[in-house]
């Protein structure tokens, strides 16, 4: 009985219809997508500013306003490349699911461990895409490093005010804290830096309860001027369940409906190369953020000769080794996720946890 290998498109296909995990940083704030036809991945950083249009007399020419300045940066990013092997001997063995005795044939066995060993290493590299956007907004840099490449840190140039570190009596929790007046300030900053409001909070488990349990914030929240309400804008909070990391907490704003920002909570983790657990954000973590963030999916060239620097996301190959019998599946990707507006954004860490 022959095995044949699945073509490209074939693989394609695969990935294409395979159902992945939520991803809440990657999903809810890079909606955009490029594809480079080079190795390197380009972007550009504009630089905002406010200027008014310049007074002149109704008789005389307009003036020529200089143009908005940016800044272009190249990165060659990391390949992510997670292999399997297809051995031939499992498919002569029941498999988990199968009743006693077997009841697929050993084409279907073969066939159905390549498309799980596509769909794994989907959803492998849809983790640390997920990931990636995550350093980007929580942190507003990525930080990579992996066996046989040099630790690179992306840095996408967020200003380093929008990042508040807080310590002894101003931690949350504390008798004097103030956590509606630390979101207002940065929330205030990263208008004036990035030109976009911040209508979102997420927050770590830990956090969440100390800006809840604030005298502070409780005074204010049964005043008339700011309240809490269950009902949210975003597609997002639909989405939620008892199955996803993430849950919609509520909307705080003021008079009229102003003001208004969402309330997420957050609580997700991943394996590293060692085995250990992670968590993506710390539980005492509180990030801002904003739709001015603008985040893009970027990925680089797939540096491989079937793929012809193809650009796509994910090019899943697979291929025969003659002695001993074997048959490889890899996926190769070469992701970096790029918030255009990396001031949309401002973290505080709300204690350390003492």
């Amino acid at each position: 009985m022959a095995f044949d290998l699945y073509s490209t498109a074939a693989l394609l296909g695969v990935v294409t219809v395979t159902p992945v995990e939520s991803s809440y940083w990657l999903d809810g704030f890079f909606g955009r997508q490029i594809n480079f036809t080079d190795e390197q991945i380009m972007f550009d950083r504009i630089q905002t500013n406010r200027r008014l249009a310049p007074f002149v007399s109704p008789v005389v020419q307009g003036r020529v306003m200089r143009s908005q300045g940016y800044e272009t940066r190249a990165f060659r990013p990391a390949y992510a490349k997670p292999k399997h092997v297809v051995d031939p001997n499992r498919v002569f063995a029941r498999q988990a699911g199968e009743s006693l005795g077997g009841s697929a044939t050993p084409a279907q066995r073969w066939n159905a461990a390549v498309v799980e060993n596509i769909a794994e290493e989907r959803r492998t590299l849809q983790r640390l895409f997920n990931w990636m956007a995550a350093m980007a907004v929580i942190h507003g840099k990525v930080t990579i490093t992996g066996e046989d490449y040099p630790t690179q840190v992306v840095d996408f140039g967020r200003d380093p005010n929008l990042t508040r570190i807080l310590a002894g009596a101003t931690r949350w929790g504390e008798a004097n804290a103030k956590p509606l007046d630390d979101i207002k300030d940065l929330r205030t900053l990263a208008f004036k830096k990035s030109g976009s409001v911040i209508n979102r909070l997420t927050m770590g488990i830990e956090a969440f309860d100390r800006f809840f349990a604030s005298q502070d914030v409780k005074d204010l929240l049964k005043g008339d001027s700011v309240n809490v309400n269950r009902t949210s804008d975003s597609t997002l909070s639909a989405l939620g369940s008892t199955d996803t990391p993430y849950e919609y907490r509520g909307v705080l704003q003021g008079a009229n409906g102003q003001g208004r920002i969402e309330v997420y909570t957050y609580n997700e983790q991943y394996e590293d190369a060692a085995g250990n657990t992670v968590d993506y954000m710390s539980p005492y973590d509180v990030v801002g953020t904003g739709p001015g963030i603008q985040g893009v999916r970027c990925f680089g060239a797939i540096r491989d000769k079937r793929a012809g620097l193809q650009a796509l996301p994910i090019f899943p190959k697979m291929w025969d080794q003659e002695d001993p019998s074997v048959t490889y599946t890899m996926s190769q990707s070469a992701p970096l996720m790029v918030p255009a507006n990396t001031n949309n954004s401002f973290r505080i860490v709300a204690s350390d946890g003492l």
